[in-house]
This record gives C-alpha cells, sequence and structure tokens, in this order.
C-alpha cells in the first residue's frame, strides 16, 4: 500500500494508519456529519545519515501544507482504496493537526542510523444534510388584566393604597431563534396576530457562527434567526393571562 498526502508518495508500505471517525449530531440527535481522524506511524528509510536527513526534510516541507487530499492507493500507486480524505469534500479542508518523532520497536539503535520513526495526525471533518439545527422559544406573560394601584405618600404615617384603574391590560411577549444549517430559518408569526404591536417586533439575522476557510473560500453553517413580538390584550377581548399557549 501506498499512501499520499497531495502529491507526496510514502514508500510502499512505509506506513501504518489508524482511521477514527466520530459522529457528530445537531440538537435533535440526528446525524450531521462525521470527524475523521487519521494517525499514521511510519519510518523513513535512508542509505546514509546525510540521505535520511534530506527525506525527512522532505516529509516535513510536505505536511506544513493543509487542504490537500490523503489517499491510500494500491501497490501499482494509481488505483484509490476505499480510505481517502478528499479536501474538497470535506467541511473547512483537512488539516495536519500533529507531527512529530519517536523511537520505533527497532533493536540496535537504528533510529538515526538508517531510519527514522515518525507519527502523524490529520482530522477533516464531513457534513450531511440540511435544515433546522436549534430551534427554541419562549413566551412571557406580563400582568392580568387585574386593578391597579399605586400607594399615596403622606407628610405623616404609612402611605395609603389609591386604586388607579380597576381593569388593565395584559402583554405576550413571544420570543425565539432558531439556527438553520446552510440558510437562515423563516420565522414564525405572532401567536395573536390581531393584538400585535408591530411597530415593537424585532427579527434578527446573524452571520454564520461556524466559518471554515477550505483552501479556496470559506465554508459555512449556523445561520442563527432571532424573533421577539409583543401582543398586548385585556380580559374582555376573549384572552386570557392564564390560558397556556400551544406548543
Amino acid at each position: 500500500m501506498i499512501l499520499k498526502w497531495g502529491s507526496y508518495a510514502h514508500a510502499q508500505d512505509e506506513v501504518g494508519i489508524r482511521i477514527h471517525r466520530r459522529v457528530i449530531r445537531d440538537t435533535f440527535g440526528r446525524r450531521m456529519g462525521a470527524v475523521h481522524d487519521w494517525h499514521i506511524i511510519g519510518a523513513v528509510h535512508g542509505t546514509s545519515q546525510a540521505d535520511l536527513t534530506t527525506k525527512l526534510a522532505a516529509l516535513e516541507a510536505a505536511y506544513d501544507d493543509d487542504y490537500l487530499d490523503l489517499i491510500l492507493f494500491l501497490n501499482d500507486g494509481s488505483t484509490e482504496t476505499a480510505h481517502k480524505l478528499v479536501t474538497a469534500n470535506t467541511f473547512g479542508g483537512t488539516h495536519k493537526t500533529g507531527f512529530g518523532y519517536m523511537d520505533g520497536p527497532w533493536k540496535m539503535q537504528l533510529e538515526y542510523a538508517n531510519r527514522r520513526t515518525f507519527w502523524i495526525t490529520v482530522r477533516a471533518e464531513f457534513r450531511t444534510g440540511t435544515g433546522t439545527y436549534a430551534w427554541k422559544e419562549r413566551v412571557r406573560i406580563k400582568g392580568t388584566g387585574g386593578e391597579k394601584f399605586r400607594y399615596m405618600p403622606r407628610l405623616i404615617g404609612v402611605p395609603i393604597a389609591q386604586t388607579l384603574q380597576t381593569a388593565t391590560s395584559f402583554y405576550y411577549i413571544q420570543e425565539g431563534s432558531a439556527i438553520g444549517r446552510q440558510a437562515f430559518i423563516v420565522p414564525p408569526g405572532p401567536l395573536y396576530p390581531s393584538i400585535e404591536h408591530e411597530d415593537e417586533r424585532e427579527i434578527g439575522y446573524y452571520t454564520p457562527e461556524d466559518l471554515k476557510w477550505d483552501g479556496t473560500a470559506l465554508d459555512k453553517e449556523m445561520y442563527l434567526t432571532t424573533w421577539r413580538y409583543v401582543m398586548e390584550a385585556t380580559t374582555d377581548q376573549n384572552f386570557s393571562a392564564f390560558v397556556v399557549p400551544n406548543p
């Protein structure tokens, strides 16, 4: 087997690979993709220490770049296997996340005599699906429609309660937010349009929360929309401050 990172090709059977895939889900528990981590361990062989140093420099230079395809080929070097990370198919491109050297399981102290053992980790994220990522809403009820009073101050003695209104209005304050995967979610309308204060309506659209450079452009997801409606009514309008709105 031959592993290639972009145009750089490891020697045949030079590396061992451990592939780990971690599923990611939205707030509803639906699968929305996976993070792929490749753990690569191998040994570069050289005919001399000078040759080994040259080959290690080429290895390090190759993995200084991100946004390249990581593909495992058959021994012919041209037939792809099913194990591959194609950066164009990822969210945010492929990235080297770690690189280092270690003592291999060799005897006779061969490290940097005619070989050098290395390890590399590469990560990529794949996204699937569209639609709503998250949704939440609340309705606050302010007031009951009952009596309004205040305490009138006195020069001497405690204040005196005084009724200002025998009945008042009350408010429904409807607030919420939603996150769309690739586009803004259209906000729902007010629960009771006929009593909405339309001049107090607030709709907010925010830049995507998930921005990742893929090497050529920004991959974008998680578009946040917020809304707020204020509705006012009285008990003689067949509205009640004590009725729980339908979910």
